[in-house]
C-alpha cells in the first residue's frame, strides 16, 4: 500500500508541471541563448557584448524543441555595434543548442 501512495504521489508531480506562459518561454529562450553565447569557445567577454533585441519561435511538437530566430545585437569594444540574424533550436528543457545559421 505504502508503495502504492509513493507511485501515485510521483506521477502526480510530473502531471503537474506548470505550462510556461509565451512570455516565460521568450524569457528563457533568451536567457538560454545568452548564455549559449557567452559560453563560446573563444569567447573574450573583455571584448564582445551580446544583447538579444528580439525573438520569433516556433514550438515543434514532433522533435520536442523551440525553433528560433534571434535579433542579436553584438558591440565589440572600440568598434560600432552590428545587429544581425541568428537562428538556433533549443529543446524544451532549455539544455540543449543547436546553431542552425
Amino acid at each position: 500500500m505504502k508503495n502504492f501512495f509513493s507511485i501515485l504521489f510521483i506521477l502526480i508531480l510530473i502531471s503537474c508541471e506548470a505550462n510556461l506562459s509565451h512570455d516565460e518561454i521568450e524569457t528563457k529562450l533568451k536567457n538560454t541563448m545568452t548564455d549559449f553565447l557567452y559560453k563560446g569557445n573563444n569567447y573574450d567577454s573583455s571584448k564582445v557584448k551580446y544583447h538579444i533585441k528580439e525573438i520569433i519561435f516556433y514550438n515543434d511538437d514532433i522533435r520536442h524543441s523551440y525553433d528560433c530566430q534571434f535579433k542579436v545585437q553584438m558591440s565589440v569594444k572600440g568598434r560600432k555595434d552590428t545587429v544581425g540574424i541568428m537562428f538556433a533550436v533549443i529543446s524544451k528543457d532549455f539544455k540543449d543548442v543547436k546553431r542552425t545559421y
